[in-house]
């Protein structure tokens, strides 16, 4: 089987390692190509089977971004019409109406995949996809939620992202540490200041903090939440060393189409606190395997951290029921989810 992928870039982010990791393991057995917008060399590692083509595209005129569209529509077109594969996936939303909008007409099979929430759309993206996003041959969502908004599209499923680190990796329990951590982007969206705020009406007895990200909020929060018990890592490169050492992780995103950080912990054994955003409410049932606050407020937060800090059953009837769960998240059966859609599309 021949698949084409498309993507605008193959930069750092959630749906690049996604496509990748999907390309990678789909190698083995078919015949995998993906094109990209950009000339820049991709930042996750990509299996040598794989062909990687950067679309060649006139530079901005006098026309600027509407030409650049444009051409986009038209090289795409042109890759739909030449019948090379038996199967295109576009990767993320732009990506998703400039496919649509070439293969109009045609007959190329298109599989379109959504990595954001929908909540957040302004009126031009609900509009336009609801306008362009039936013409696709299936949709691939994160949540169950995104799956009931897309309902004018027949065909959908829901696939969650793999797990990004090394399966099966080694971890003593015993070398666990009193350490909170909160992973991700020092910006607004991933909402680190109502997760600091929160320590306030804490009780964190002899547990640490650790802020394992950069961005624009960086130096903000270190200044304005100054603490010896709170510590700002930065980009950290190592990241499974923070999972194997920490007893609860914390994510306050105030929106999350299915946050990667939560899917990572569950290999790990840690308690998985989080604000309740659409991808926290799909993978955490409260009580059970996490604990989900009421609302994006700080003082909410805080009542469920402190129910894992004080109550060390708890945290660990959670950690334990979380890690059982790992196995919806292997590559390997995520791999297999995509091969299901697949093959219903060519059927």
């Amino acid at each position: 089987m021949k698949i084409g992928f498309v993507i605008s870039t193959l930069g750092f982010g959630g749906a690049e390692r996604v496509l990748s990791i999907l390309a990678n393991n789909l190698s083995s057995k078919h015949e995998i190509t993906i094109f990209k917008f950009d000339s820049k060399a991709p930042f996750y590692e990509i299996d040598e089977q794989v062909r990687v083509v950067s679309l060649s595209l006139p530079n901005s005129g006098i026309l600027g971004n509407l030409k650049r569209v444009i051409s986009k529509i038209f090289v795409l077109r042109k890759i739909f019409k030449s019948g090379e594969f038996d199967l295109i996936i576009s990767f993320m939303d732009s990506t998703n109406l400039l496919c649509l909008m070439a293969n109009l007409g045609l007959k190329q099979r298109l599989i379109i995949s959504e990595h954001s929430e929908h909540s957040f759309l302004s009126l031009k993206w609900r509009v336009a996809k609801r306008l362009l996003y039936p013409f696709c041959d299936a949709l691939s969502l994160l949540s169950k939620n995104d799956y009931e908004y897309y309902k004018y599209v027949k065909n959908r499923a829901v696939i969650y992202n793999p797990f990004f680190g090394e399966v099966g990796a080694d971890f003593d329990e015993s070398k666990k540490e009193n350490l909170i951590i909160f992973v991700g982007r020092l910006e607004s969206v991933k909402g680190c200041d109502i997760f600091l705020n929160s320590l306030k009406f804490c009780n964190i007895g002899d547990f640490s903090v650790e802020i394992c990200g950069n961005g624009s909020e960086f130096e903000k929060f270190k200044s304005e939440f100054k603490s010896d018990r709170v510590k700002f890592k930065g980009s950290v490169s190592d990241i499974s060393s923070y999972y194997k050492r920490a007893k609860i992780i914390v994510s306050s995103s105030r929106s999350e189409g299915l946050g990667n950080v939560l899917i990572e912990a569950c290999f790990y054994k840690v308690a998985r606190i989080a604000t309740p955003t659409v991808g926290a409410c799909e993978l955490i049932e409260d009580g059970k395997n996490g604990l989900i606050s009421s609302d994006f407020t700080p003082q909410s937060l805080a009542k469920k951290l402190n129910l894992a800090i004080q109550d060390e059953n708890l945290r660990a009837k959670i950690a334990q029921n979380g890690y059982k769960n790992r196995a919806s998240f292997m590559p390997q059966n995520i791999t297999q989810e995509w091969l299901n859609l697949i093959n219903r599309v060519l059927k």
